[in-house]
C-alpha cells in the first residue's frame, strides 16, 4: 500500500459512535522503583476488567517494570489520542485501529520500527501475512491482534423451512428474498458499514475494478460509482434487504430477517440471541459473481498494538506487547474477546483449553479459506464521510428525490475532493 500515508492525513476518518466513560489513570500501578511504561486502550468494561487483571499478573512476573494504564470506552477515544499525538504526550504501548496507523504516519508521526525489538518479540509467533497489515514503507509499526473481515451470517433453520439453500451467489439472494418476502422476511440485515462493503464488493465483481488501487488512488469512475447506487436500489426493491431507516437490530434475533452481515469481531453479539433462539446459524460464503477478475472482499487487523518512536524504553515495551498478544495469562483472560489471535502460540493456548469454538472461529476460517482472494482493506475504505454520502444518497433515491446517476456524480465528487483530488 505504497503511497497511503502520504494522503490519509487529509482524510475524514470514521465517526466515534459508542458512549464514553472518560479516560482512566490509575495510580496504584506506579511503582518508583520500577519502569514505567504506559498503555492506553479503548473498549467497554469487559476487556477493561480483563486488561487491568493482565497488567497486575505482568507486573508481577516482571518486577522492574509498572505499566501505567490509560483507558477509555470509544467514544471521544480518538480525539484524546489526537491531543496526544499532538502534544507528545502518548503512552509507550498503544492499541490502534488500522487506518489510524495509515492517518498517524501519514501526520508526520513516527512508530517503533518492531524488527528492531525481534530479540524480545517472536516475530516467528506471526505468519508473515499478517505481519504485511502493520508494515508501511518496510518497518513493521504495529502487530495485529487479530483480523477482521465483513463475513455473511445466515439463519440456516430458516433456510431449512423453505426449503431453500444456503445462497453463495448475488443471484441465490435474491432468489431466497423471492420466496420469504411473501412472508414479511427479508435475507440480510446491513449496517450502514456493512451496506458499504457489500456493495463494494459487488460493484468490484461487476466492473473488474478496485475501488481504492494500493497506492491509495479511486479505482473507480463515475459509471462504477453507479454500480453501487443500482445494485443498493435492487436489494430493496426486491427485499434482499430494506431501508437502513426500517432496519431493527433485533430483526436477525427475531427472524424477520435471515440473515445479517457484519464484522468477525461483532459476531458473538449479534448471533448468540438468534442462536438462542434455538436457530442453527451458519457462516456463508462471500457472495461471488462466476469469471470476476476482482474479488471484492477484504479483511483488515480488528487493532493493533503499537509503541511510540518517541518511548524511553523500548524494550521494556516489546516485552509487554509480547505478553499481550502471546502469553497464556493474557490469551485466557482475553479468550475471543478481541477476535481469533493471529499469534500461533495464543491459538495453542485457547485450543489446550477449549476455549476457541463458536461463529468467530468459522468466520475467521472462512477468512482464511480464500487468502489470497481476500486482500487487505485500503484504510481510506472506511472513511466516514464517505459512508455517510452513501447512505443519504441512497435514502434519496428509495424516496425518488435523485436518481442512480446523479447520485454516483455526488458520491465521486465527495470522494475527489476529501481525497485531495490527488488521483
Amino acid at each position: 500500500m505504497k503511497g497511503i500515508k502520504r494522503k490519509l492525513a487529509a482524510v475524514v476518518m470514521s465517526a466515534l459512535v459508542l458512549g464514553s466513560c472518560g479516560e482512566t489513570g490509575l495510580e496504584s500501578y506506579e511503582h518508583n522503583s520500577r519502569i514505567r511504561i504506559g498503555f492506553s486502550w479503548w473498549g467497554k468494561d469487559v476487556r477493561h476488567n480483563y486488561t487491568t487483571e493482565a497488567i497486575d499478573v505482568f507486573e508481577s512476573q516482571n518486577d522492574d517494570i509498572s505499566v501505567y494504564p490509560e483507558y477509555a470506552e470509544w467514544l471521544g477515544f480518538k480525539d484524546r489520542m489526537d491531543t496526544k499525538m499532538g502534544s507528545g504526550t502518548q503512552a509507550d504501548v498503544m492499541q490502534m485501529n488500522f487506518n489510524w496507523l495509515y492517518e498517524y504516519t501519514g501526520k508526520g508521526y513516527s512508530f517503533y520500527d518492531l524488527r528492531k525489538l525481534e530479540e524480545y518479540i517472536d516475530l516467528n509467533n506471526f505468519d508473515s501475512n499478517v505481519l504485511e497489515y502493520g508494515t508501511i514503507d518496510g518497518k513493521l509499526l504495529g502487530i495485529p491482534i487479530s483480523m477482521n473481515a465483513q463475513t455473511v451470517y445466515l439463519n440456516k433453520s430458516l433456510f431449512d423451512k423453505y426449503n431453500l439453500p444456503i445462497p453463495e451467489t448475488w443471484e441465490d439472494y435474491f432468489a431466497a428474498a423471492d420466496v420469504m418476502q411473501k412472508d414479511g422476511i427479508y435475507i440480510l440485515r446491513l449496517s450502514k458499514s456493512s451496506s458499504w462493503h457489500f456493495c463494494i464488493a459487488y460493484a468490484e465483481q461487476k466492473t473488474g475494478k478496485r475501488f481504492f488501487d494500493e497506492q491509495g488512488n479511486v479505482g473507480f469512475g463515475k459509471e462504477d460509482m453507479a454500480v453501487l447506487f443500482d445494485f443498493y436500489k435492487q436489494m430493496t426493491d426486491k427485499g434482499v434487504t430494506v431501508p437502513i431507516d426500517d432496519r431493527d437490530r433485533k430483526d436477525f434475533e427475531d427472524g424477520k430477517a435471515a440473515g445479517t452481515v457484519m464484522w468477525i469481531s461483532d459476531a458473538e453479539y449479534y448471533v448468540a440471541p438468534c442462536r438462542d433462539k434455538g436457530n442453527e446459524i451458519v457462516v456463508a460464503d462471500y457472495p461471488a459473481m462466476e469469471g470476476a477478475s476482482v474479488y471484492g472482499w477484504y479483511a483488515k487487523p480488528t487493532s493493533l498494538y503499537c509503541i511510540s518512536e518517541s518511548t524511553e524504553h523500548p524494550q521494556e515495551a516489546a516485552r509487554f506487547i509480547s505478553f499481550l498478544l502471546c502469553s497464556e495469562e493474557m490469551t485466557k483472560l482475553r479468550g475471543l474477546e478481541n477476535g481469533v489471535p493471529v499469534c500461533k502460540s495464543a491459538l495453542e493456548v485457547l485450543a489446550a483449553n477449549d476455549m476457541i469454538d463458536g461463529i468467530q472461529l468459522e468466520a475467521d476460517e472462512m477468512r482464511k479459506k480464500h487468502t489470497p482472494s481476500v486482500k487487505l482493506l485500503s484504510p481510506y475504505t472506511e472513511t466516514s464521510a464517505f459512508m455517510e454520502k452513501f447512505d443519504e444518497l441512497n435514502k434519496r433515491v428509495y424516496n425518488g428525490e435523485t436518481d442512480v446517476d446523479t447520485a454516483a456524480g455526488e458520491l465521486y465528487d465527495t470522494i475527489l475532493t476529501v481525497m485531495g483530488n490527488n488521483n
